[in-house]
């Protein structure tokens, strides 16, 4: 389990997507538990959490390659 000392969405949704499946912590919120690149809510409900949650998703999002295009040079 890795220990985020800061909230940092860029650097926990490159970890999420190195290991896909596992679990972290960040000091000021607990730990959160991730499966197939995508974390687990369990019953969160602290709006600090939940605003950190979609920040690493849409960091995840970012990380995706982008598709190429077909047929177009």
């Amino acid at each position: 389990m890795k220990v985020f000392k800061h909230g940092s969405p860029r650097q926990i949704a490159r970890y999420i997507k190195r290991f896909h499946q596992g679990s972290f912590r960040v000091e000021a919120l607990g730990q959160f538990e991730f499966h197939g690149g995508r974390i687990d809510l369990n019953h969160r409900t602290c709006r600090q959490t939940l605003t950190l949650i979609r920040q690493i998703k849409q960091e995840l999002h970012d990380l995706r390659p982008l598709p190429l295009s077909s047929g177009q040079p």
